[in-house]
C-alpha cells in the first residue's frame, strides 16, 4: 500500500514536545467537561492549531503570555467537545487515515510479527526442550505439526483431520532416524530446520488439495481473494457513489447562493431567510468533509487496482508451480528428493503471498468502514442544503465544468502569472480547486477547469473556475495566497486535504503589511573552506557542571570518616593507586595540680570518713628476710661481675 504523503506523519501525528504543557492541560479539561478523547487526535489538533500565529506558541519575537495558553486550551477543548461536527469529524478520519494507511510492505511485517506474537510459546517448546525418550520425541512432534497448521494457515487445529493429514505429510519427509536427528540439534539449527519443515510439509498439503486427494479444513485462497477483491471492489465504489451524491447536492446548493460581484472583485452570499450564515459555513464544512471521504475512497480504490495486478501474477506463478511439482512427482523414481523438496518450498511461499494479500483486503476494508461509520456520525443538513438549492437543479463536477469548457484564460500583459496547457504529469496545486473560490469564498470548493488553461506562478500550478478573477489574480497574487492561508488557519480541516502543512508552517512570522508569497524551497551548491581545528580542544574530565554532583560527593567522603575499612591484596589489586586518608593523630594532654607536701604513702589513700582507723601493724618476719638477703647479694658482687 503506497505511503501517503500528502500530510506529513511524523509531524501531525506525533508528539510534540513543545507543547507538553499545553496537552497536560487539554487533557485535565477534558476530564473535567467530561470529553471522549483520543491522544493521538489530540496531538493531530493541537500541531493543527499551533499552526497559527494568533496563539504566539512559537513566535521568537513575541513572548507568549498566559492568556494566549488559555486561549489555545479553550480552542482545543471547543473543537473536541463537538462530537458531531463536521469539521471534528473530518479531523477523526484524517488522523485515522494518516495512522493506518501504510506501505504493503509494512502491512504484511506487522501480519507477520502478529502470527509469530501468537505462535512463540509453542516455537520456543519445540526448540528449547531437551528429548531424551521415544515418548518425549513423539510429544515434540506433535507440537510440531501443530505449529505448521497454525503458521501456514493449513486449517483448523482442532481438528482432527487436519492433524491427521498434516501428520502423513510430516512422516512422508521424515523417518524416524530423522526425526531422532532433529531433536539432538541445538536451538539455532533446530529452528532453521523447524523453518524447512514448515515449508515442505504444507507445500505438500497444497499439492495433494491440488491433485484432488484428501484435504480438509484448507480453504482455495486463489478463489477466496477473487471473491474477497469482487466485493472490496463494490463496497467501495458503493461508498464513492454515496459519496457524490452528497457532494454534488452540496456543491450545487453552495454554488446556488452565492454571486460574483466582479466589479468589486468579492463574493456575495445569498441566503435564504430560514438560512443563517452559522448554517453556511457548517454546509461548506460538510462540503470539506466529503470531498476528504472522496479522497480516501478514491486512494483506495486506486490502491485496490494495484493489487490486483499482483494477486494475477501470483496465480499464474502458483498455477506454474503446481503443474511442475506434478510433471516432478509423476517421475519421482528419477528425480532426487533434494530436487523435489525445494519445489514444495517455492510453492508454499507463493501460498503465504496469497495470505498477504488476503490481509491487506482486510486492512482496506477496515479502514474504508471505520471511514463510513464517521461520516454516520455526523448531523444531517440535507434540509438546509435543500432550501440552499431552491429552484436549482443538482449538477455534477462535469456538468459544471461543461459550461465553461469553451472559455481561456487570458492576459493581455502578464504581471506574475503565465498561461500553460496542462499536462497528465502536472501536479497542481488545492487538489484541483479555484484558487479564486478558496480564497474570496473563504474555503469555498468549486473544482477548477483544466481545459480553461494552467496558471504558473513561483513555479507552481493552480486552476479556476471562471477566467475573470485571473486578471485580478495577476495583479497581486500574494493577496489571495494570505487570504488564504488565512482561512485554512481557521479552518485547520482544510490542511492535511489541500496539502497546506509545510506552506503554513513556511508562513508562520510572515508580516502581513508584506503579504504572503508560498515559499520554494530553493537549494544550490556550495562550498565553504574552513580549518580543521580553528579552536584546541580542552576536555576537562573531571568538570562537574552540577552544584549537586559536588554536594553528593561530600557526603559520600562525610561518611568515609565514620566507616571501618579493610582490605587484602590480590592480583588485580596490585596495580591500583594508593589512596590515603587523613586522620587526626592523638595529643599529649597535661593536668596543672597543687603542690605536694608532705610524704605520699605508696598504697591510694582511702576515704576516712566514717570509717573506723586501725593502728598499723608490725612488718613482717619474710619482707625483713627477703631485703637483707637483696642488700647482701649487692655488696657481694660489683658491676662488672666480679666477685
Amino acid at each position: 500500500m503506497s505511503a501517503y504523503v500528502n500530510a506529513p506523519k511524523v509531524q501531525l501525528l506525533e508528539h510534540n514536545e513543545a507543547l507538553s504543557p499545553l496537552l497536560q492541560e487539554i487533557y485535565r479539561n477534558c476530564e473535567r467537561r467530561s470529553i471522549r478523547y483520543d491522544r493521538p487526535l489530540v496531538h493531530f489538533v493541537t500541531n493543527l492549531l499551533s499552526l497559527d500565529p494568533r496563539f504566539e506558541l512559537f513566535m521568537e519575537t513575541v513572548s507568549a503570555d498566559r492568556r494566549n495558553h488559555d486561549d489555545f486550551v479553550e480552542a482545543c477543548c471547543a473543537l473536541l467537545a463537538d462530537d458531531r461536527s463536521p469539521r471534528l469529524i473530518t479531523l477523526k478520519m484524517q488522523a485515522h487515515f494518516l495512522g493506518n494507511f501504510f506501505a504493503k510492505d509494512e502491512i504484511i511485517e506487522k501480519h507477520a510479527r502478529n502470527l509469530q506474537a501468537k505462535t512463540f510459546a509453542l516455537t520456543k517448546e519445540i526448540i528449547d526442550v531437551d528429548v531424551i525418550t521415544k515418548d518425549e520425541q513423539d510429544d515434540v512432534f506433535n507440537k510440531v505439526i501443530l505449529d505448521i497448521v497454525m503458521n501456514m494457515g493449513l486449517g483448523n487445529p482442532e481438528c482432527k483431520n487436519v492433524i491427521s493429514e498434516t501428520m502423513r505429510a510430516l512422516n512422508s519427509v521424515m523417518s524416524r532416524s530423522d526425526k531422532a536427528k532433529f531433536v539432538t540439534l541445538d536451538r539455532k539449527d533446530r529452528l532453521m530446520a523447524l523453518k524447512d519443515i514448515r515449508e515442505i510439509v504444507a507445500g505438500i498439503r497444497i499439492f495433494n488439495k491440488h491433485s484432488g486427494n484428501t484435504a480438509n479444513g484448507m480453504a482455495d485462497l486463489p478463489k477466496v481473494l477473487d471473491q474477497s477483491h469482487e466485493s472490496t471492489k463494490s463496497i467501495l465504489q458503493i461508498t464513492l457513489c454515496e459519496i457524490m451524491d452528497k457532494v454534488n447536492l452540496l456543491t450545487s446548493a453552495l454554488n446556488a447562493a452565492i454571486a460574483y460581484d466582479l466589479r468589486n472583485r468579492s463574493i456575495i452570499t445569498l441566503l435564504p431567510e430560514n438560512i443563517t450564515p452559522d448554517d453556511f459555513e457548517t454546509i461548506k464544512d460538510l462540503l470539506i468533509m466529503y470531498r476528504q471521504h472522496e479522497v480516501y475512497t478514491r486512494k483506495l480504490i486506486d490502491e485496490l487496482a494495484s493489487i490486483k495486478v499482483n494477486i494475477d501474477s501470483c496465480k499464474q506463478e502458483y498455477e506454474a508451480k503446481l503443474l511442475r511439482i506434478h510433471e516432478a512427482v509423476q517421475f519421482r523414481t528419477a528425480i532426487p528428493t533434494d530436487r523435489v523438496f525445494p519445489k514444495f518450498s517455492e510453492l508454499t511461499r507463493v501460498w503465504l503471498q496469497f495470505q498477504n494479500f488476503i490481509f491487506l483486503l482486510s486492512e482496506m476494508n477496515q479502514i474504508s468502514n471505520m471511514l463510513t461509520n464517521l461520516t454516520e456520525r455526523c448531523v444531517s443538513f440535507d434540509d438546509a442544503a435543500y432550501r440552499l438549492l431552491g429552484e436549482c437543479q443538482i449538477q455534477t463536477d462535469v456538468d459544471r465544468l461543461n459550461k465553461v469548457k469553451n472559455k481561456r484564460l487570458e492576459l493581455v500583459e502578464a504581471n506574475h502569472c503565465e498561461i500553460v496547457a496542462y499536462e497528465e504529469s502536472m501536479q497542481i496545486e488545492l487538489l484541483k480547486f479555484c484558487l479564486w473560490h478558496m480564497a474570496e469564498g473563504k474555503g469555498l470548493l468549486m473544482p477548477g477547469s483544466v481545459e480553461m488553461g494552467v496558471c504558473r506562478v513561483h513555479k507552481e500550478h493552480f486552476l479556476f473556475n471562471i477566467p475573470e478573477p485571473f486578471v485580478f489574480f495577476d495583479e497581486d497574487p500574494n493577496k489571495y495566497f494570505y487570504k488564504i492561508v488565512e482561512t485554512v488557519r481557521k479552518k485547520i480541516h482544510l490542511i492535511s486535504l489541500l496539502n497546506l502543512y509545510d506552506k503554513l508552517l513556511a508562513a508562520y512570522d510572515a508580516p502581513r503589511s508584506e503579504g504572503f508569497q508560498m515559499k520554494i524551497t530553493t537549494t544550490c551548491e556550495q562550498e565553504v573552506q574552513t580549518d580543521l581545528h580553528p579552536v584546541p580542544s580542552c576536555i576537562d574530565r573531571e568538570y562537574r557542571w552540577n552544584v549537586w554532583d559536588y554536594r553528593r560527593e561530600a557526603i559520600r567522603l562525610a561518611n568515609l570518616r565514620t566507616k571501618r575499612t579493610s582490605s587484602m591484596q590480590t592480583l588485580e589489586s596490585c596495580r591500583a593507586l594508593p589512596k590515603s586518608t587523613q586522620i587526626y593523630p592523638a595529643k599529649s594532654q597535661s593536668t596543672q595540680t597543687r603542690t605536694t607536701r608532705g610524704t605520699d604513702a605508696s598504697e591510694p589513700r582511702r576515704s576516712t570518713a566514717g570509717v573506723k582507723m586501725l593502728a598499723p601493724s608490725a612488718p613482717s618476719p619474710l619482707k625483713i628476710y627477703a631485703l637483707t638477703l637483696a642488700e647482701t647479694s649487692r655488696s657481694a658482687f660489683g658491676r662488672s661481675g666480679e666477685r
